[in-house]
């Protein structure tokens, strides 16, 4: 087999999430202490895509036993033009047990205290939102209190 050089990893903006949750849901599971954050708001900015959450979405979070946090999160958008576009998105968290710690306690988490990446799928009706069924997205973010932000990315 010869050896090829692969094309390293491009990526561009292409939208952010300002989200606001409710207060949590949290209990202990086997898992690890498992929770549902509600969304009560959230605004979608950006060059390719702008719009509102119009549901009940949110995240489902497992804090695990070894630190690192699951993030599951569904949402439905609707766009400007009044296209709804769902989202769902799997990630993961590490921040170690201090900053986690912090974090329950209502302090923020940045993408620079923390390793936050997330994997945004997307379904949509036909027509102007549906090249994002046709790309990768990975996501960035940060956390403070009742309130997230996260920077989705499209993978070129």
């Amino acid at each position: 087999m010869q050896d090829r050089q692969t094309e390293p990893l491009r990526a561009a903006p292409a939208f952010r999430l300002d989200l606001t949750y409710d207060r949590p849901l949290v209990f202990d599971s086997q898992a690890g202490q498992r929770g549902f954050f509600r969304i009560v708001e959230g605004i979608v900015s950006g060059q390719r895509l702008n719009g509102r959450i119009v549901d009940d979405g949110g995240d489902w979070i497992v804090f695990r036993p070894d630190g690192l946090v699951e993030t599951d999160s569904r949402m439905m958008i609707e766009a400007e033009d009044g296209a709804i576009v769902y989202l769902r998105s799997r990630g993961v968290l590490r921040a170690g047990a201090d900053k986690l710690a912090l974090y329950r306690a209502g302090e923020g988490l940045d993408a620079g205290t923390a390793y936050y990446r997330t994997a945004p799928y997307f379904d949509t009706p036909v027509g102007a939102h549906d090249w994002l069924t046709k790309t990768l997205f990975v996501g960035t973010g940060s956390f403070a209190g009742d309130r997230a932000t996260l920077d989705i990315h499209e993978i070129l």
